[in-house]
């Protein structure tokens, strides 16, 4: 089976994800990288503004501080684990497929070319139709949320804030925002998650695991799992948490912890 991760250069899930699927035994044909779309600062800054109100460059500046001093140890090259994506397809002499975006018709003809049985978003960014019927099987993704309850941006912090249920969904990709047809649900425990970055590296260790078991069965199998369609009106859409909001979870997650 022909397997293609879907990432860009610097993502640390494309590495993660990779490292995942060769611990059990399964080497990724392909890994193609697109090229992010970056808008220019001052516009950047106008949107956060627009969004969160004038307190959003502080609240930014803020969290980037708070950020930084937690800041774990340079990343080591050795595990591989540590690579982004593009370090990681160069150590283990995958070949890595740059294109400048995943929608143009020119890169879809060469996507095609490639004869891909399955895609996996590790770190893409969104993707359209015309590139979701290119893979024999189609794409996969882990959502780290449980659907179709948790849609969007910052799930695994809004179940926590909700009290809802916690865990990660694979799924496949279809025109919409994690609306597609779901394979499985993966229950996330909350003992011992003290803070957020935590309940992310608990969510994220757990769709992980369960998205590389389910590959490796698929490359046992070649065949697609079975997968259940999900209705639009069951689920909401989040987005992403303000940091006020994020800073009173911080503290009700060490207090129940």
């Amino acid at each position: 089976m022909r397997i293609a991760l879907l990432t860009h250069r610097h993502s640390r899930k494309g590495a993660v994800v990779a490292s995942a699927l060769a611990a059990r035994g399964i080497r990724p044909g392909l890994i193609v990288c697109e090229q992010p779309q970056i808008a220019p600062a001052t516009a950047r800054l106008r949107a956060l503004i627009l969004e969160r109100g004038a307190r959003a460059l502080t609240d930014k500046l803020l969290s980037r501080l708070g950020a930084s001093s937690r800041a774990e140890p340079p990343q080591s090259s050795a595990s591989g684990l540590m690579l982004d994506a593009a370090g990681w397809a160069e150590q283990h002499a995958i070949a890595l497929l740059d294109l400048p975006d995943l929608i143009s018709a020119a890169s879809l003809d060469r996507l095609r070319s490639e004869a891909i049985d399955l895609m996996i978003h590790a770190g893409a960014g969104i993707l359209r139709a015309p590139l979701l019927g290119i893979p024999r099987l189609g794409v996969l993704n882990a959502h780290m949320g449980v659907l179709p309850r948790y849609r969007g941006m910052n799930v695994a912090e809004w179940a926590a804030w909700e009290k809802g249920p916690l865990g990660a969904t694979l799924h496949w990709i279809d025109p919409g925002i994690d609306t597609g047809r779901i394979i499985r649900i993966v229950p996330v425990a909350r003992q011992g998650i003290s803070n957020i970055a935590a309940l992310r590296k608990a969510v994220d260790e757990a769709q992980t695991a369960a998205l590389a078991d389910l590959v490796a069965q698929m490359v046992a199998s070649d065949q697609a799992p079975s997968a259940e369609p999900q209705r639009r009106e069951d689920g909401r859409q989040y987005f992403t948490m303000h940091p006020q909001i994020a800073r009173l979870l911080e503290q009700r997650l060490a207090q129940s912890a």
